[in-house]
């Protein structure tokens, strides 16, 4: 047997026989490049998240029949290599092809029970679905029409005006037992006597009252002589038969009865699926309909009309456009509104207004705006919610942090307007056609305890890479960013909205992008394999903080930073990854100045981890020092000593502001052996006895 793609997914299958399957796995055993595809099978397979290919258009190749014919070995010789190299060159088409041949093989080696009504059901499909009528209605004493045609109850049937076409036979090894067939129709009859009888009784003929029609406006009483019969018995809303009175009904057989409502009444509303069909005969019995008791108006029975409330005033706001998430890879988060947990988006998802959506780091999500056409593109470690737009504006986006990139064409109209929340402050940006754009949100870290104004404004900026932006910052007159000047910085309140000086783009909004190595692409598309559609992030992140591959530990402790999952972010302290401890400090310290009660929630996860005597120091690290505390010769002291702390959070922690505030870390690392760290820590003390006893001049 060669050793083709169909022999080693048979083998993977176990559909071989014993001796073929034994030797196909001695040759696996001898051809390396056959046993690295059998793994890359296996683990493709059970790959998360992986993508499929395209319904329709690009990206759609291969034919599923011709799948189905490859698979089904009916597939012409020479089509199947090129198959075959598909599947071997993309790892999305070998899982399609796996996956289909291991559902087959389950399918078609195992059993499968169908219920007597399910093969019915199929059998029924090759002839026209004829239109179930409801139960016809036991004959009444009173009926002469019926009378004779009618004198016992018989179980519901189904009668059809025209002739119906034979049923296909049933194969005898499809057929059911003789014994069981009769005790199905026992019970069938049983059930139809009694549930025929309760009809009746609910009908009022076997005692009961007749159900009684009230107009909401006042009528005139019909006459029992003019009443028109009951053409039909159809179901209420809530399940129950009701009577449907009409007028005039049709006596052709083969035309459905049309129900006449006087003026002013109260209609019951019939299903359309309810409706009698054409080319089915009616089988129910006319029946007198009760007369319509009078209603009296509201000024008789002394209620006064009652006039509507006026509806409060809202502010005018544009529809929200149509917002398709489809990146084929990367992962986006959205927060449930339900139970605030943050969940994994599926792919082709339509977003709405007030969606709050995050891209964690290394991701990027792209969401597709039908009208106005727009492209947003969201880098990792953005949080955005969406918003319908105000009087004027196609499109409301709240930026909370991290970068988007917007993108419009030459179509529509010649300007389009965004309201944009940049941390809680309003702009609005009009973007003139074949603009490509970026914003860039930071979040400020405190440089200690005291107070600072310019904490609450955020960093970063607008960046144009071509094209133009009109900002009105604070409903401030419009500044115009052109991709000539291409930058404008997010000012501070009182200082106005300035558009310059130029600066270069950032590598995230260059046409080429960002590069990304073979390496770092590995692990990235590792990590995105964490996600779960099943589980929320806070459930499958915090077990990856401690993670053995130190990118992906990182990549979870600023994802859980992204989404404020604090608790998780402080766990990522106590890792024993470098990477993920740094996320953890750059994390907690951007969070801890966003909100006055942050500072006691942040003690109190602290004090949960780490010895009470630990809590005070480590809280005055994470809120920093400034560059004068770098010239006090007390702060300068207490960093250089806690390098030799026991603590390993404690000792990162000193070292990062010491980096921070002299841009040196004299080959320190915190978690290196004492003997290895010992000859660093001693140049940072002599450090301070060659400059006075500070780290700064």
């Amino acid at each position: 047997m060669r050793l083709t793609l169909r022999a080693l997914l048979a083998y993977l299958d176990d559909v071989l026989e014993p001796k073929a399957l034994r030797e196909l796995g001695a040759r696996i055993s001898e051809s390396p490049q056959a046993a690295s595809t059998v793994a890359r099978i296996r683990e493709v397979v059970r790959r998360r998240r992986i993508a499929a290919p395209e319904l329709t258009g690009s990206g759609s190749a291969p034919d599923p029949n011709l799948v189905a014919e490859y698979l089904d070995n009916t597939l012409e010789p020479q089509a199947a290599p090129a198959l075959e190299k598909l599947c071997l060159e993309s790892d999305m088409h070998l899982a399609e092809v796996a996956s289909s041949h291991q559902i087959l093989t389950a399918v078609l080696g195992e059993p499968v029970d169908v219920p007597v009504s399910t093969r019915e059901r199929m059998y029924a499909l090759v002839m026209p679905a004829p239109t179930v009528e409801g139960p016809p209605e036991p004959s009444s004493p009173s009926s002469e029409t019926s009378a004779g045609a009618r004198s016992e109850v018989v179980p519901p049937v189904v009668v059809h005006s025209a002739a119906v076409a034979p049923r296909p036979m049933t194969p005898d090894y499809l057929k059911q037992s003789t014994g069981k067939s009769v005790m199905i129709a026992l019970l069938v009859l049983v059930l139809g006597g009694a549930w025929g009888s309760w009809v009746l009784k609910e009908q009022g003929l076997l005692g009961g009252a007749a159900p009684v029609v009230v107009a909401t406006d006042p009528v005139a009483p019909v006459a029992e002589a003019d009443a028109a019969p009951v053409a039909d018995v159809v179901a209420s809303n809530d399940g129950q038969p009701s009577p449907l009175a009409t007028a005039g009904a049709s006596t052709d057989p083969t035309t459905p009865a049309t129900v006449a409502v006087p003026e002013n009444t109260l209609a019951a509303v019939v299903p359309e699926d309810r409706m009698p069909a054409e080319g089915t005969v009616d089988t129910a019995v006319p029946m007198p309909q009760p007369p319509l008791p009078a209603v009296a108006p509201p000024a008789e029975v002394g209620l006064a009309p009652q006039p509507e409330p006026a509806p409060p005033a809202v502010a005018s706001q544009t529809p929200f456009p149509a917002i398709l998430y489809g990146t084929p890879t990367g992962v986006l988060l959205i927060r449930n509104p339900q139970d605030n947990q943050w969940i994994v988006m599926p792919r082709r998802t339509l977003l709405h207004a007030g969606d709050e959506i995050a891209c964690p780091e290394p991701f990027e999500a792209q969401l597709q705006v039908a009208d106005p056409p727009l492209t947003i593109t969201l880098w990792g470690g953005t949080r955005l919610q969406l918003a319908s737009g105000k009087e004027g504006t196609q499109l409301g986006l709240k930026l909370d942090r991290g970068r988007i990139a917007l993108a419009r064409g030459n179509g529509g109209e010649p300007e389009l307007v965004l309201d944009v929340e940049v941390r809680g402050q309003p702009a609005q940006l009009t973007l003139a056609q074949d603009t490509r754009c970026g914003l860039e949100v930071g979040l400020r870290a405190p440089q200690g305890r005291k107070v600072d104004p310019l904490l609450g404004f955020p960093e970063g900026g607008l960046s144009v890479a071509s094209g133009s932006v009109k900002v009105s910052w604070q409903n401030s007159p419009d500044v115009e960013v052109g991709a000539d000047i291409g930058w404008a910085a997010w000012p501070v309140l009182p200082e106005p909205f300035v558009a310059g000086p130029r600066r270069s783009l950032p590598p995230w909004l260059a046409p080429e992008g960002t590069i990304v190595t073979l390496a770092t692409r590995r692990v990235n598309d590792k990590f995105e394999q964490e996600f779960s559609l099943e589980q929320p992030v806070s459930v499958s992140m915090p077990a990856l903080v401690g993670h053995e591959v130190s990118r992906i530990s990182e990549l979870a402790t600023y994802t859980l930073g992204v989404v404020d999952d604090i608790p998780s972010v402080v766990r990522g302290l106590l890792s024993k990854n470098e990477e993920a401890r740094l996320a953890a400090i750059y994390t907690l310290r951007a969070w801890l100045p966003t909100a006055p009660e942050n500072a006691g929630l942040l003690e109190e996860e602290v004090r949960r981890h780490f010895p009470d005597e630990e809590v005070a120091t480590i809280v005055d690290l994470l809120w920093g020092y400034s560059m004068e505390d770098g010239r006090d010769p007390q702060v300068s002291q207490t960093l250089v000593t806690l390098l030799g702390h026991r603590d390993l959070s404690i000792r990162e922690l000193a070292i990062f502001h010491i980096k921070r505030l002299t841009g040196r870390d004299r080959d320190y690392h915190a978690n290196l052996s004492e003997s290895m760290r010992n000859p660093a820590w001693m140049r940072w003390r002599d450090h301070l006895e060659a400059n006075g006893g500070v780290l700064l001049k």
